[in-house]
This record gives structure tokens, C-alpha cells and sequence, in this order.
């Protein structure tokens, strides 16, 4: 059974639709590729490159944001993670910097409020 972030992605996002990253002056578009029962799958970048984010990630969204006031999604692309930031939880289950996309994501069913301000920040 879907859960809360599962079923508010797919009752506002179709696969084949286009997102745009968060940050103001640098703004890119991102396309939503599918979801399946597993994971949502984001092509990110010029190459388009399939990135599948499981559902069990996403669903520890909202708890790891609990209670913390504004996050910053400090998105690096590399290996590590800044601590604390959603970066550092996404990296846990996928070594790539795909907070940013992710939190376009949630920001985009009602599930995160964004401060685009830099460092660009999350909160529930």
C-alpha cells in the first residue's frame, strides 16, 4: 500500500512531465520518467540521466524534517554529504546529489515549503 508521500506525488505528477530545479538564478528543467510500484525515476541533466529514487527514501522524507525548522538541502556532487542536510539523507540510500530534484519534487505536491534564498532550505 502506497504511503503519504507516494500517493501525494502521483495524485499531482504524471510521467513525461517537465520540473524545474529550485535555485532562482540557475534554474534547469528535469522530467519526471515513470514511477513504479519500487521508485520514481527522474532524468536529470543535458544526458538525461535515469536516476530511480525508491519510495522507501522518499517516504523518510517527512520524519528526517520533522521538528528540525528549515533544512538545508546542500546538495554536493560528490560522495559525502555536508551533516545535516537533506543531501546527507538522500545519500544514504543513493550515492548522487539529488536532494535538490527531490525537493523539487516534494515542493511540488505540497509536501516541503522552500526558502529559495541561499543556501537554498526545506522544511515541512
Amino acid at each position: 500500500m502506497p504511503g503519504p508521500v507516494e500517493t501525494a506525488i502521483r495524485s499531482k505528477i504524471s510521467p513525461g512531465q517537465l520540473l524545474k530545479t529550485l535555485d532562482i538564478q540557475k534554474s534547469a528543467p528535469f522530467e519526471v520518467k515513470s514511477m513504479n510500484t519500487e521508485a520514481i525515476i527522474l532524468l536529470f541533466g543535458k544526458k538525461k540521466t535515469p536516476t530511480k529514487i525508491s519510495w522507501q527514501c522518499l517516504e523518510g522524507i517527512p520524519a528526517f524534517l520533522k521538528g528540525k525548522g528549515w533544512v538545508e538541502v546542500g546538495t554536493v556532487y560528490y560522495t559525502r554529504a555536508n551533516p545535516g542536510t537533506l543531501d546527507e539523507y538522500m545519500k544514504g540510500w543513493i550515492n548522487r546529489g539529488t536532494a535538490g530534484w527531490v525537493a523539487a519534487v516534494l515542493e511540488k505536491v505540497g509536501i516541503v515549503e522552500v526558502d529559495r534564498n541561499r543556501p537554498i532550505r526545506v522544511r515541512i
